[in-house]
């Protein structure tokens, strides 16, 4: 964290021994409702009970409750896919682009729903964005993606209209329909999390392949195999610079993986050109080789050697081996702030005072050459602080923990999941207290919440937190009392 950087106004850190705050990776703070500080705390790791408890009190003020963004049509029936924001005390978002549906932000809700109520509402909410997510893709982009694939159409230069020729990205949920103003559509990530997602499901056997389906896969493999996506410079997670990101081939590389596997397992064809799935495997396998820890390499002007989107390729992705998962963290170190995680150093998004500096729509997207001018507004250490990363860093160190029985990745997974339970808004919140926030951003001198709260994406990370400490806990109640014992060096 910059020295430069401003202090947690609304609660100061907790005052813990230096032995102890010296070893962790993080600071936590008091949290914006009081009624969570019993919960906040970096060890004794909570205990099932005391989960419930949390469980219930969430459930209680409808933190995690995911329904309210449910896109619906003109009679009122939900659609399938959510918007990225749902409702607040100020209103529902229409009229922002936060009221819209992004596939990355659906695929990764409907992932969360799934894996943490398999057998419940969670799941047929999963299934029913899912699906509403593969009718619009089949309906309005499979041709963008034939004229592609066929050499009609080209799509990888720098022409900015031709990203509006890519396969959407972001679409009317309560519609189905495409939104017509122009977007920044290159975002192979966002393809890549609807691939896995889906085919996460079906290995699941809870949403078998249908014929439909399976072409449109077939045909999302050919379009990512056409654009050459390992060499893609795209847009990646956060809608911004061109660039070869990481964090948009990991998604696709899982995808690919997860597709093999299932073609194995149900004894299909590939519904593909027949060497497609090995040559993106070895090509993307191949970049992120190159690349990794590091987010961009090239172009070198936009190089990134910490971005927190990486998280998702350690967890839930699980698409990089548990000792780059290691270096990732190591790296997302300088990406920690005292309330979340900044999306990386030097970002301007949320910056100090953003709306008075950027207008009336905060949601504004941006052209490269405009978000140089966006660049410079920003004073570094005034990065916006980000509540979607906190939970997976937590949910990845549990899975650590789960494999290994080591204490030291427990104790982790307990901090991370406290600082994200400690940015839940508090009872002065502006949009309603007991949410999940977007990000933390300065206004004036002091950290409150953007306007884009609650994110419904931040939900559900926090879901997928606390299921993995349920597992992690229910592991620590089987193993015998010597087992438990904690190793007498400290993780430094």
């Amino acid at each position: 964290h910059p020295p430069s950087s401003p202090c947690r106004c609304c609660h100061p850190a907790v005052a813990l021994p230096d032995s102890t705050m010296a070893e962790l990776p993080a600071v936590l703070g008091k949290p914006f409702q009081p009624a969570l500080e019993k919960f906040c705390r970096v060890e004794p790791a909570l205990s099932l009970e005391e989960l419930d408890e949390l469980q219930g009190l969430l459930k209680e003020h409808g933190t995690l409750d995911c329904s309210r963004a449910k896109c619906k049509d003109a009679n009122g029936k939900p659609t399938g896919p959510f918007s990225a924001s749902a409702a607040n005390a100020k209103g529902d978002h229409s009229g922002s682009s936060m009221f819209g549906s992004w596939l990355r932000d659906n695929c990764i809700i409907a992932y969360g729903l799934y894996i943490t109520d398999p057998d419940g509402q969670g799941c047929e909410d999963a299934k029913a964005c899912l699906d509403s997510i593969a009718k619009f893709l089949l309906t309005h982009e499979s041709y963008r993606m034939e004229l592609v694939i066929g050499g009609h159409k080209e799509v990888t230069g720098k022409d900015e209209k031709s990203w509006m020729d890519r396969p959407h990205i972001r679409f009317i949920g309560e519609t189905g329909l495409e939104d017509t103003k122009w977007y920044n559509h290159k975002q192979n990530d966002a393809l890549g999390y609807f691939l896995w997602t889906r085919i996460q499901l079906a290995l699941a056997e809870k949403m078998p392949m249908t014929g439909e389906h399976l072409k449109l896969l077939g045909q999302l493999f050919d379009y990512l195999r056409t654009i050459e996506c390992w060499d893609d410079l795209d847009a990646g997670h956060w809608e911004e610079h061109s660039a070869q990101h990481a964090s948009s081939l990991g998604p696709c590389l899982a995808a690919v993986k997860a597709f093999k596997t299932l073609l194995a397992k149900e004894g299909y064809l590939a519904p593909c050109k027949v060497d497609s799935l090995d040559i993106l495997e070895d090509k993307i396998s191949a970049s992120l080789k190159q690349i990794l820890p590091n987010e961009v390499i090239n172009p070198a002007e936009n190089a990134k050697d910490a971005d927190s989107a990486l998280i998702f390729l350690c967890y839930p992705l699980e698409v990089v081996d548990d000792e780059m998962g290691g270096k990732i963290l190591e790296r997302l170190k300088t990406c920690i702030g005292d309330i979340a995680m900044c999306r990386y150093r030097k970002d301007s998004y949320w910056c100090k005072n953003y709306k008075d500096q950027i207008g009336d729509d905060p949601t504004k997207h941006f052209t490269d050459e405009e978000l140089k001018e966006r660049d410079a507004l920003l004073v570094p250490g005034e990065e916006a602080q980000w509540c979607l990363f906190d939970p997976m860093v937590s949910a990845f160190y549990g899975k650590m923990y789960q494999k290994t029985h080591k204490a030291e990745y427990l104790k982790l997974q307990q901090l991370f999941l406290s600082r994200a339970l400690a940015a839940i808004t508090g009872d002065d919140c502006e949009f309603g207290a007991w949410m999940c926030c977007e990000a933390y951003y300065l206004l004036g001198d002091k950290w409150v919440p953007n306007d884009n709260t609650p994110l419904v994406w931040t939900m559900v990370d926090l879901a997928m937190a606390m299921s993995e400490m349920k597992k992690s806990l229910s592991s620590v109640k089987k193993r015998p009392a010597a087992a438990m014992k904690r190793p007498a060096s400290a993780m430094s």
